[in-house]
């Protein structure tokens, strides 16, 4: 574990700091809060998507501080962690999350999970069941997404991202995924300095890799069979833990499609579902208190 310090974002509040863990053969960067503790707290876990990082999470953050020990990751490749020289697939990216977890000795964990940080904690989760007291859920990956239920030009899109050459030239060279695509999935625009700090992790083709793998396995209309059976490996726990577990809903949002949420609600055990506003997809810049809300409320089920 690196023992360097330096002071978070300003966003995620004056308490937070940020560091660096040695994880493998890279390290990962994660935001911490003590808020004025020694850290024997029990920790609130915040695990990001693509093309995002930490940052995602500031609003939330804040908002939770003396909550408990803050932990918002950059997942390998993103954000402030290392960039190393893997494919940055599903397994990779849940050998360095494991890695971390086991690096911080975290126990009785709560996990707010959004997008592909849902299936990388939920995994997680479902391996190291003792080690989970409470779980919120926001735009989730955790099932296969009907095609018909999402914007066609987002079907279109991942279609060109999947070819071949294609998606190369659309995600690596023009880095239009992070720099076109992302900043459309808000709805009202980013502010330039907000967005310039989502962009600043991707200067370079090499390291815009990362990215380009997440919507290729993407499991939409149950393709491809590889992520649907990844996102199978925890949905026994889904179905049999007895954590109280929150899913947040969203006007219009993206990913949480009719059919998703219906089999959530039937799935999914100890389930409370709650309206999380207005949002799309990244809602923790659009909808924060609602999520912060969701982790007070979970967590007081838990017995916290």
């Amino acid at each position: 574990m690196s023992d360097t310090t330096t002071q978070a974002h300003p966003g995620f509040g004056v308490t937070a700091i940020a560091r660096d863990a040695e994880v493998l053969d890279s390290t990962i960067h994660y935001v911490e809060s003590l808020a004025g503790d020694d850290g024997s707290r029990d920790p609130i876990v915040f695990l990001h998507g693509n093309p995002t990082s930490s940052f995602l999470w500031r609003h939330v953050f804040s908002r939770l501080e003396g909550q408990g020990r803050l932990l918002a990751v950059d997942l390998i490749g993103f954000g402030d962690s290392g960039k190393p020289d893997i494919d940055y697939s599903l397994e990779d990216h849940q050998r360095y999350l494991d890695a971390w977890f086991d690096a911080l000795a975290l126990t009785d964990v709560t996990l707010v999970l959004q997008d592909y940080g849902a299936a990388f904690g939920l995994h997680w989760a479902s391996r190291h069941p003792d080690r989970v007291r409470a779980v919120v859920l926001a735009e989730p990956v955790i099932a296969a997404i009907e095609s018909e239920a999402l914007p066609e030009a987002f079907v279109s899109t991942r279609a060109l991202v999947r070819t071949p050459g294609d998606g190369e030239k659309f995600v690596l060279d023009d880095n239009r995924f992070v720099g076109e695509l992302f900043p459309g999935f808000f709805l009202q625009p980013l502010a330039d300095d907000d967005l310039a700090e989502y962009l600043r992790p991707f200067p370079t083709p090499e390291s815009r890799k990362p990215v380009i793998v997440f919507p290729r396995q993407l499991p939409v209309d149950a393709d491809p069979a590889s992520t649907v059976a990844y996102l199978d490996a925890f949905t026994e726990y889904l179905r049999t833990s007895d954590v109280p577990k929150t899913l947040l809903t969203y006007e219009p949002g993206f990913l949480l499609t009719p059919k998703v949420l219906k089999w959530a609600r039937a799935t999914i055990k100890n389930l409370e579902v709650v309206d999380g506003g207005a949002g799309i997809h990244f809602v923790q810049e659009e909808s924060p208190e609602p999520i912060a809300d969701a982790v007070v409320a979970t967590r007081a089920r838990a017995g916290f």
